[in-house]
């Protein structure tokens, strides 16, 4: 389905194996906007700002119903590099902007009985982890804290966040999104 907006922007719209809304568009630097944004919101910030700067998208975890499949959609329809498949998720990437973790999600029913109807299809967003500038583990922890934010370590089972090659603490936002702060860049992007 066409979504265009004048003649500059053109985009269409299909859906992904699991109904997932997916726009793809001409969108570029030179048909955005060119300016600083200088949108205002009613609402005043939640608290102080920590200065952090985000740098990468490490990556966005989209939890579907079959990782194999919608990982070889995403791949042949937009040439996402596939990486490795250890049994539950693909970790892609997106270009030189980030990477995203196709994994299975959902539960899926694994473990009960057999169903004569199918599990139904769906995709969700389950966290988006951002990169940022001079991560340290101790300041970034702290600065959480200071906020009244919770700091769940994300090491991926490698060890110590000090020591460990992945280092990141998980929050949550105020509408109850889970939001990941992580010390991976493109420069680091592999560790």
């Amino acid at each position: 389905m066409a979504d265009n907006q004048g003649k500059d922007f053109q985009s269409f719209h299909v859906k992904d194996p699991d109904g997932f809304d997916l726009q793809i568009s001409n969108g570029n630097r030179k048909n955005r906007r060119q300016g600083a944004a200088t949108g205002k919101t009613t609402a005043s910030a939640p608290f102080e700002s920590t200065a952090w700067k985000t740098v990468w998208l490490d990556h966005i975890s989209f939890e579907v119903s079959n990782y194999k499949e919608t990982a070889a959609f995403y791949h042949a329809l937009l040439g996402w590099k596939l990486g490795t498949d250890e049994g539950s998720q693909n970790q892609c990437q997106i270009g030189d902007i980030g990477d995203i973790i196709i994994r299975r999600g959902g539960g899926g029913n694994r473990g009960a009985a057999p169903s004569t109807t199918p599990p139904a299809r769906r995709a969700a967003m389950g966290h988006i982890s951002f990169g940022i500038a001079a991560f340290d583990p101790d300041q970034v922890k702290a600065e959480l804290d200071k906020r009244g934010l919770t700091a769940r370590e994300d090491t991926g089972g490698r060890g110590d966040i000090h020591t460990a090659p992945y280092k990141s603490y998980h929050t949550t936002t105020p509408n109850g999104f889970d939001l990941q702060i992580s010390a991976t860049t493109k420069a680091n992007r592999g560790a």
